[in-house]
């Protein structure tokens, strides 16, 4: 089949998931779906997913046409964005998120919100919900333009993405790491603040200049923390790592503090990372072998240091995107909280330098997540499988890549991967 073939079935798909995500997405409050809403976003899912795996060439552009009528779709496969809306509503009320939930006010714009973040203060950084806050000011008090300009944020994000793997890795990173029907569905569909957190880590690392890297890697913490993770690659792949590692703490404490001061926000986030974990996760593996054993607390943290350990070897051993998309991986894998959509903390990175096996493998991965969540945004196995779905991620994306089934022919690149840009000295 040709490109221009899998661009318009690509398209079509993803129309379906838009149109079908308004009878079985996460719709408003007080909106009614449609019977037929969940066959066409399954159908839609498939049919995008096929186009995906086939695409050779163009696949910026089939980034870009397949997620054009996502933008109008409702917010699918989670209400987090709904979330987002609440409490930026508490900011533009003059109220602290990191002590108060959404719940705290009344009206349209928190009446979406699910019950574990409606009286949870917020775990994202400030500058995240100063730009948030942006928003639900032009949008006032109507949900549906302040859940689109939340969207909105998300694509700013994958932009900077998209051109931040262009820059490293050429066609083929485009191909795992903005067309891949994970990142469209979860992170346009989904409108999650991962994008541009993503966004903003990967444009540090795409830069050739160290305190700009630092600089754009801290405003991506600034939106969700796990961009963090970052900065000491930037540290080790620099020419001089002490020099290099002062240099970063200066410029990453700068930044953070001249964000979290001018958004008059402070550094309340620091204290509520931990929150939301009311319910236990299903796409945790590291909570079904807790709820397995009878001992989930001890096999929690068990799991989040052998995470640690994974990427503290990885820092030494494997240098640039690809050692920190190994690392974020493996956290994100083994955190107590898994969402589909954490994966891609370490895909996106990963995208940059991969090569044909190992991006066919974590692309079969996320194929298997992005059709494991219905469109409201439930999982569609059940309690007590936890932890189910992320195994069977794992097992397809090993079977790709130790097999080297089912691996399609390699997407147009470079003869030669680039590498990540060389950095100047510190001075």
């Amino acid at each position: 089949m040709t490109s221009r073939r899998l661009l318009v079935a690509g398209t079509v798909g993803s129309t379906l998931v838009a149109v079908g995500g308004w009878g079985s997405g996460a719709l408003p409050p007080g909106w009614s779906g449609f019977a037929a809403g969940t066959p066409l976003v399954v159908a839609g899912v498939l049919l995008l997913s096929n186009a995906w795996w086939r695409l050779r060439t163009r696949c910026g552009l089939a980034a870009a046409v397949w997620a054009a009528p996502l933008l109008l779709a409702p917010p699918m496969f989670s209400r987090d964005a709904y979330a987002y809306v609440g409490q930026a509503a508490l900011v533009v009320e003059g109220l602290d998120p990191y002590s108060s939930g959404p719940g705290a006010l009344d009206g349209p714009l928190v009446e979406g919100v699910d019950g574990v973040w409606r009286d949870t203060p917020s775990p994202y950084g400030p500058l995240w919900l100063w730009l948030a806050s942006l928003v639900v000011r032009l949008t006032g008090e109507r949900l549906l333009p302040a859940l689109l300009g939340m969207r909105l944020l998300a694509v700013l994000g994958l932009l900077l993405a998209g051109w931040a793997l262009h820059r490293l890795g050429g066609h083929r990173a485009l191909w795992l790491g903005v067309a891949n029907p994970l990142v469209l569905l979860h992170l346009v569909a989904g409108a999650h603040n991962e994008a541009l957190m993503l966004g903003l880590m990967l444009a540090g690392v795409a830069v050739a200049s160290l305190p700009l890297a630092v600089v754009l890697v801290t405003l991506g913490a600034l939106v969700k923390l796990p961009a963090l993770a970052a900065l000491p690659f930037l540290v080790v792949a620099a020419p001089r790592r002490v020099r290099a590692g002062l240099l970063a703490l200066l410029a990453a404490g700068l930044t953070a503090a001249v964000v979290s001061y001018g958004t008059g926000l402070g550094w309340g986030w620091l204290t509520t990372l931990d929150t939301g974990r009311a319910r236990l996760s299903l796409f945790s593996t590291t909570t079904g072998l807790g709820t397995l054993l009878g001992q989930l607390d001890p096999v929690l943290a068990l799991g989040m240091l052998v995470g640690a350990a994974i990427a503290a070897v990885v820092l030494w051993r494997v240098r640039g995107p690809l050692g920190l998309g190994l690392a974020l991986l493996a956290v994100a894998l083994l955190l107590p909280v898994v969402q589909p959509w954490y994966v891609l903390w370490g895909v996106l990175p990963l995208a940059a330098l991969a090569g044909p096996r190992l991006a066919a493998a974590v692309g079969a991965g996320c194929l298997v997540l992005a059709l494991l969540v219905w469109p409201s945004g439930r999982s569609v196995l059940r309690p007590p499988l936890y932890g189910v779905p992320t195994v069977l991620a794992v097992a397809a994306a090993t079977f790709v890549l130790r097999t080297g089934r089912l691996v399609p022919a390699d997407v147009e690149h470079n003869t030669e991967p680039r590498t990540s840009p060389r950095r100047s000295e510190p001075s």
